[in-house]
């Protein structure tokens, strides 16, 4: 349990912990230790008490001068006291005898010291003994400790406090944002540590900005003979061949058009916009992207479920999904339907050999021989850029690709609903 929370607590709470754990134990030997001299010194006093008393009976027997005693009690420690009450006790307690002649010694043990009347026919004098057991030394020193431990506790808080900082922006680094700044004033292992996390960000963030800046030159440059096509195209006279080609430079300059959008999602400037639509509308434009001819490819259950979503992201997902269900599929068909809040892609064909987290991967093979290129790497981030997660199933000789939580109405019966998020 100790070595769990060790490994599972956070440091401040260890900390925190070893903290408590050695001011508790501090304070435990502070207690025992004070009650131990209590207890000695009590016992100490206890000795002299009864010494005291086996002695100054005989003194004062045999002296009968009061000052001699007096010197005695001196030694003693006891010094003249005024307290009334004590004195008409000790006065009241053991009478003195008929026509006594010397000195009398009378004894009283009290909390607060010990007492001694010294009583002649005609006077009395009252002593008094306050043991010198005074722990306030021990209790002060006990709360100079305690104020120490927790000067150096907070000044160890202190130190280990940057890392909460650290940790802040390390964990919006991971979730993509690479405007922060980590610098810290201190010079120690964790200053240095957050310069070099600093510096590392500033090394990505200038890749991602050449990274950003030389696709957008590629675009560019892909743009001009695309353009140039169309324009060529134009020019000819054969319909099926000029409707071909342009159908071929349309969907170049959708190619690019995607890889803008991806490019604008992963440098997070691309803002998701989610309105409603009916998925046939997603279908019919997944097939103009896919070139598809022949509408028997496309197996759509019920063409009225109603999808939430990026529809410019949503149908891209769909193109890369169609494609790799037709494309490995082997009746080269794909099959549609909503199962709930869940969209089902499907395709006849033989189970997915790896992991499906493999496939995420880009340019992944299986057995260096099938593999899917970009698709479901783009799928997935586009998908997991609203919220969605996808899942893999087989079962009966099909493979089930499943988006979840897309789906807000099955067999929707008001059709063109356009609520945006």
């Amino acid at each position: 349990m100790f070595k769990r929370f060790l490994l599972d607590s956070s440091i401040f709470i260890k900390i925190g912990g070893l903290f408590l754990f050695a001011l508790l134990s501090f304070l435990g030997f502070s207690f025992y230790f004070i009650k131990d001299q209590i207890e000695q010194d009590n016992q100490r006093e206890e000795l002299r008490y009864r010494y005291f008393i086996s002695t100054i009976s005989p003194i004062v027997r045999e002296s009968q001068d009061i000052d001699e005693v007096y010197q005695y009690l001196e030694e003693f420690g006891f010094k003249a006291t005024l307290e009334p009450r004590i004195k008409e006790q000790l006065i009241n307690t053991n009478p003195l005898p008929p026509n006594f002649q010397g000195v009398f010694a009378k004894t009283l043990k009290t909390d607060s010291g010990i007492y001694i009347l010294l009583q002649t026919d005609k006077k009395a004098w009252l002593f008094k003994y306050s043991p010198n057991n005074s722990f306030l030394n021990f209790y002060i020193i006990t709360l100079v400790a305690i104020v120490v431990l927790s000067f150096m506790f907070v000044l160890l808080l202190r130190a280990f406090f940057p890392l909460k900082f650290l940790h802040s922006n390390i964990k919006k680094f991971a979730e993509g944002d690479l405007d922060i700044s980590c610098r810290l004033d201190q010079r120690d292992e964790i200053g240095e540590l957050a310069q070099e996390f600093d510096n590392a960000v500033a090394k990505i963030r200038a890749l991602n900005e050449s990274r950003a800046l030389f696709l957008r030159s590629i675009m560019h440059e892909l743009n001009t003979p695309i353009t140039k096509g169309r324009l060529i195209t134009a020019m000819l006279e054969n319909g099926v061949a000029k409707e071909r080609l342009n159908s071929v430079f349309t969907r170049l300059g959708d190619l690019i058009t995607e890889f803008a959008k991806l490019e604008q999602m992963n440098s997070k400037t691309y803002k998701i916009k989610k309105r409603e639509f009916l998925l046939s509308e997603a279908i019919n434009e997944t097939k103009i992207m896919l070139l598809i001819d022949h509408e028997e490819r496309i197996v759509l259950q019920d063409e009225n479920d109603l999808i939430k979503a990026d529809f410019e992201l949503f149908t891209l997902a769909l193109k890369n999904l169609f494609d790799n269900a037709i494309k490995y599929g082997e009746d080269k068909k794909v099959y549609i339907k909503s199962q709930m809040q869940n969209l089902v892609v499907s395709n006849k064909g033989k189970p997915l050999k790896a992991e499906f987290s493999e496939y995420f991967k880009p340019y992944f093979k299986e057995n260096n021989s099938q593999g899917f290129g970009l698709g479901l790497y783009i799928i997935k981030n586009v998908l997991e850029s609203q919220k969605f997660d996808i899942t893999y199933e087989y079962e009966n000789g099909f493979n089930h690709f499943i988006i979840h939580g897309c789906v807000v109405e099955n067999s929707c019966k008001i059709k063109g609903k356009r609520n945006e998020t």
